[in-house]
C-alpha cells in the first residue's frame, strides 16, 4: 500500500478541546478511544496519537454534516473568490459557494465554519501528540530519538495547520500544547508564531522521511521558507528555500502529468502531499480524497458528479503564447471559449490543467459537452488535476463510486518551491536566478503532452489534432525588476493552477482589488451571474471568522475587520 502514513485509525484520542461551548464535539469522547495513559504506554500508542494528525490533513474529520467542502485540503472553495475557476454546477446548488465567487462572504458560511473545525480539529490532534509523547518520556527516558521524532513531526503539524487558518483567516488563535483555557484571543500576529514551531519543528525532526508522507527536516524548512515568504522576510525564505534546493532530495518530474496521476504520487517532486487511500477499511471512503469528490465532470462522464470547479475562461487564455512559446498576457482581453479547433498557440499545460470539449480527457476519451453541468452557465471547462485515470482507477464500492480515488493532493511541490525562491531572488535583485528557476519549470512543461493513445505523449506528436503545443524559455536577460516580478507571478498561475494557491497569492500580492476587477468585468460578460459580483475591497484580504466561534469565545474572538 502507497500510504505507509495508514491514516484509518481504530482509536482517535483527543486530549483536549477547542471549542468553548458546553457539549461541542471536542468535550465528547470518541468511541472505542483510549485513555492518554494507556496510549502513552508504549511507542504504538504515542505513534497512532501522530498518525491521527497527520490524518487531519486529509479534511474529513468523521462527519460530513459538520465538515464539508470547506475542509477540503486544496482549499478550492476559498479559490472560487480567485479568477482561475467558477463555483460550477447549476443554479440553486451550492449557492452558498457561489458567495465566495461574488464576494458575498458571509460570517454565517457552513463552509467558512467547516474549515474552522478542520483546522483546530487537526492542531487538537498535534498537540495531543506531543502531550502523549512527552507521558510517554517520563517512563523511558533513554528514548529521545523517538521522542523527539513524534515532537518534532507533531510541531510541524500545529504549524502547518495554524498556517491554513493564518492563510484564511489571517487573525486566529494560537494553541499549543500546554493551554488548557480555549476561549483564546485572536490579538497576537500568527506568522512568528508559526515560524517559532517551524525552527523548533526543524531541530527535532530526522534529516529525512521517517515513511512515505511523512515531515522530516527538508520539508519543514520548505515551510519555512513559505512561512517567512507571507511574513516578507525575502531574505530568511530564501535562505530556506537554498536548503531545500541545495539537499538534492527533489526535482521536478519528467513530466508535469507525473503530479496529478495515481501512478506518479510520491514522486521526487512531491515535498508533501496528502496520502489519500481507499482500500484501508473505510467503508465511506473517507480517507479518499474525498473533500475534491465535488470538482469532477458530472453527467455521462466516467465519474458522473459533480461539476463543480469549472475553470474560468480567462485561466484558460492564460495558457496562450507567442511564436516563441511565452506567454501573452489576457490582462484587459475579451474573452472567449477556447475550442479544439483553435489555431492559437497554447502551453501544454492547458490541456492537463482543463477539460475541454473533443479534447482527450486523460485516458477516458473525449471530454464532452453532456459533461458540464447547467450546460454552460458557468463555462464549458471542467476541471482536470484532481481526477484519476482510467488505467489507474482505484474505485470504491462505497455510494459515491467512480467519484472517490486514492490521488494525493499536492501540499507542496518542489516546482512551487523554486518559484517562491524566483520570487525572493526578484526581490533581492537576482533577476537572472530568478529566470533560471522559472526556466527550468517551463523546460519541463515542453516534455510532455495529452495525448489520445496516453496522457503523456510528445508534445509535437502526431495524433495532437486539438491543440497547437508551444512552450518557450526566456532567453533575454531579465534587466527589470517589476517586468520579472509579473513574469514569476503569472508563472505560478500556470504552473499552480487550481492546485489551491491563487487566492491566498493575491492576497499576499496585495494586488486582490485590482486583478478582480479586471477579470470580473471580461468574464461576466460570458458568465452573467457575475454581474452579481460586489467589488473586492481591503476586507477581502481576509476571510471572515465564524459567527458561532465570535458567540463562543465570550469575547475574546474579534471579528476581522468589515464583517
Amino acid at each position: 500500500m502507497k500510504n505507509l502514513i495508514k491514516i484509518s485509525l481504530t482509536a482517535v484520542v483527543l486530549t483536549t478541546g477547542l471549542y468553548a461551548c458546553k457539549d461541542s464535539f471536542l468535550d465528547t469522547p470518541p468511541q472505542a478511544s483510549l485513555s492518554n495513559s494507556t496510549l502513552a504506554s508504549n511507542q504504538n500508542g504515542v505513534n497512532s496519537t501522530l498518525i491521527s494528525a497527520y490524518k487531519g490533513l486529509v479534511g474529513w474529520t468523521g462527519n460530513w454534516n459538520e465538515t464539508a467542502w470547506g475542509t477540503a485540503p486544496s482549499n478550492w472553495v476559498f479559490n472560487i473568490a480567485s479568477d482561475e475557476f467558477h463555483k460550477g454546477s447549476e443554479p440553486g446548488d451550492g449557492d452558498s459557494q457561489l458567495a465566495f465567487e461574488l464576494y458575498q462572504w458571509n460570517p454565517s458560511d457552513g463552509d467558512i465554519r467547516s474549515k474552522w473545525i478542520a483546522t483546530y480539529e487537526g492542531v487538537v490532534r498535534a498537540n495531543s501528540a506531543i502531550n502523549t509523547a512527552n507521558d510517554y518520556l517520563k517512563n523511558n527516558p533513554a528514548d529521545t530519538k523517538f521522542v523527539n521524532s513524534v515532537i518534532g513531526q507533531a510541531t510541524f503539524l500545529r504549524a502547518y495547520y495554524h498556517f491554513e487558518a493564518y492563510k484564511v483567516w489571517k487573525n486566529a488563535p494560537y494553541y499549543l500544547e500546554s493551554d488548557t483555557d480555549f476561549k483564546k484571543a485572536n490579538d497576537k500576529p500568527m506568522l512568528p508564531l508559526i515560524i517559532a514551531d517551524l525552527e523548533k519543528a526543524i531541530g527535532l525532526l530526522p534529516a529525512n522521511k521517517e515513511s512515505v508522507g511523512r515531515a522530516d527536516k527538508t520539508v519543514a524548512t520548505a515551510y519555512l521558507g513559505k512561512a517567512k515568504l507571507y511574513n516578507k522576510d525575502y531574505a530568511g525564505a530564501l535562505a530556506a528555500f537554498n536548503t531545500v534546493i541545495s539537499s538534492g532530495k527533489y526535482k521536478l518530474s519528467d513530466c508535469f502529468y507525473d503530479n496529478f496521476s495515481i501512478e506518479g504520487d510520491n514522486n521526487a517532486e512531491s515535498i508533501f502531499a496528502v496520502q489519500n487511500s481507499v482500500n484501508d477499511g473505510d467503508g465511506d471512503g473517507g480517507n479518499s480524497n474525498f473533500g475534491e469528490r465535488l470538482a469532477l465532470p458530472h453527467g455521462d462522464s466516467p465519474y458522473g458528479c459533480c461539476g463543480f470547479k469549472t475553470p474560468s475562461f480567462d485561466l484558460a487564455y492564460s495558457f496562450k503564447v507567442d511564436s516563441k512559446g511565452l506567454p501573452i498576457s489576457s490582462k484587459g482581453v475579451a474573452l472567449s471559449r477556447l475550442t479544439n479547433t483553435s489555431t492559437d498557440l497554447v502551453d501544454p499545460r492547458l490541456d492537463y490543467t482543463i477539460g475541454r470539449t473533443n479534447v482527450p480527457y486523460l485516458d477516458w476519451g473525449v471530454h464532452k459537452d453532456s459533461w458540464v453541468r447547467g450546460q454552460g452557465y458557468m463555462g464549458w471547462y471542467s476541471p482536470k488535476k484532481n481526477a484519476h485515470s482510467k488505467t489507474a482507477s482505484t474505485l470504491s464500492g462505497s455510494w459515491s463510486g467512480a467519484q472517490l480515488s486514492a490521488l494525493n493532493v499536492e501540499l507542496m511541490r518542489y516546482s512551487d518551491v523554486l518559484l517562491m525562491a524566483a520570487e525572493c531572488e526578484v526581490e533581492a535583485g537576482s533577476l537572472e536566478k530568478a529566470r533560471e528557476y522559472v526556466n527550468l519549470i517551463r523546460k519541463r512543461a515542453g516534455n510532455c503532452a495529452q495525448g489520445s493513445s496516453s496522457p503523456k505523449v510528445a508534445m509535437n506528436a502526431a495524433e495532437i489534432t486539438w491543440a497547437k503545443y508551444n512552450v518557450g524559455i526566456y532567453d533575454a536577460a531579465w534587466t527589470n525588476k517589476d517586468v520579472a516580478r509579473d513574469a514569476v507571478r503569472l508563472e505560478r498561475k500556470l504552473e499552480l493552477a487550481t492546485e489551491g494557491h491563487r487566492i491566498f497569492d493575491l492576497q499576499r500580492w496585495g494586488i486582490l482589488e485590482a486583478t478582480i476587477s479586471d477579470y470580473s468585468v471580461r468574464e461576466a460578460k460570458l458568465i452573467p451571474v457575475l454581474l452579481q459580483a460586489q467589488k473586492p475591497t481591503a476586507k477581502n484580504y481576509a476571510f471572515p471568522i465564524p459567527a458561532t466561534e465570535i458567540s463562543r469565545a465570550s469575547g475574546k474572538l474579534k471579528q476581522n475587520d468589515g464583517y
